[in-house]
């Protein structure tokens, strides 16, 4: 019996008239809808047995509550729509409907973006091309994929970018043709000058090039490595120095090595010695001219060019710097000479704001 109905049977038991009302807020329990006595209560058993009084509010909605009375809590719930609620029940309010990208709901729900604009960053904008592999035109401007300028640059699929209106290989060197066009590898024009390895090989004229020749590796595939790989004639085959090849040996300037010190060998950009310094670099070289012309307006000093003729306003020792600029070769106080307004060339000194002044 309900807590309600043996309530009602007490009072008539004493032989007094009385009514009794109980909360609307408690639980009571029943079996059949007559145990709640009325006021739009029912009995809410959905398997039948005991069940609980229960006033409908309507449709069911995420409050923990019976809301439609058929005895189960937060059933029956509409899918998720935005509207700032959990219409699910799942925890989450509008999981489905992402702000910043949702063009439907766009920045806040109901602000949907107009034909020809996307969602992005919570703001409608001008649409591109969501996909450029699907072969749809997305945001129908007639142009699909690669053909549309908004794909540029983005990938078509594995090994392909999208450039200049159209797919491009970029994988050089995994024996597909990834931009369909149908070309392979460094037979693919877009492959020119890329990587065809994992290193050490290069797509030149259509063909594989071996281009790294001292790691003993044949990076090319064509079954000769370094020095006896005829890609790496004349190519620097030494981790260290400069030694390249020559033939199938690996030697010091096609196997003639010379010391690097006086003349010409100290302003020929070549490690005439193979030992990894160039010109000024090496110890030999230190007072010796630089210049092209082997005059005085170089020189070697300290492992370095220096400027020597501070007057000639040219940048001798190739610094980018002319003359008094050069204020490490050329301090305040050395002589110079500049062009006066009225056209003659006049001598002077470089003063503190490095330029050549009477």
């Amino acid at each position: 019996m309900s807590a309600r109905r043996a309530a009602l049977v007490v009072g008539f038991a004493l032989g007094a008239a009385c009514s009794v009302k109980l909360g609307d807020d408690l639980k009571y329990f029943c079996t059949v809808d007559s145990d709640c006595g009325g006021d739009g209560f029912v009995c809410a058993a959905p398997a039948g047995g005991v069940g609980a009084c229960c006033r409908r509010t309507g449709g069911e909605i995420c409050d923990q509550l019976d809301n439609d009375c058929n005895g189960l809590v937060d059933d029956n719930l509409e899918a998720e729509t935005c509207n700032g609620r959990d219409d699910d029940c799942d925890g989450l309010v509008d999981e489905d409907f992402p702000p910043m990208s949702d063009s439907r709901n766009c920045g806040r729900c109901g602000n949907a973006c107009g034909a020809g604009l996307g969602c992005v960053s919570g703001a409608c904008v001008v649409r591109g091309e969501t996909s450029c592999t699907d072969g749809a035109d997305n945001d129908m401007n007639g142009f699909t994929d690669c053909a549309d300028s908004s794909c540029n640059v983005q990938s078509c699929g594995n090994g392909c970018l999208c450039l200049s209106l159209r797919k491009a290989e970029q994988a050089c060197g995994d024996g597909m043709d990834n931009d369909g066009d149908p070309q392979t590898d460094c037979a693919d024009s877009d492959c020119a000058g890329r990587e065809c390895g994992d290193g050490g090989c290069t797509c030149v004229s259509s063909a594989k090039k071996e281009t790294s020749c001292s790691d003993m590796r044949d990076n090319d595939g064509d079954g000769q490595a370094d020095c006896n790989d005829s890609d790496c004639a004349g190519q620097l085959c030494s981790m260290t120095g400069t030694f390249r090849c020559n033939g199938t040996s690996c030697n010091c300037n096609g196997g003639a090595p010379s010391n690097e010190t006086g003349g010409g060998a100290c302003r020929d950009g070549t490690d005439n010695d193979c030992d990894g310094l160039t010109d000024c670099a090496e110890a030999t070289c230190n007072m010796v001219s630089c210049s092209p012309d082997g005059g005085s307006a170089c020189q070697c000093l300290m492992g370095r060019k220096a400027e020597t003729l501070c007057g000639d306003r040219q940048d001798n020792d190739g610094d980018a710097l002319t003359d008094c600029a050069d204020d490490q070769d050329c301090p305040m106080g050395t002589a110079c000479t500049f062009l006066h307004q009225s056209g003659q060339v006049r001598s002077g000194t470089c003063n503190a704001q490095k330029l050549c002044a009477q």
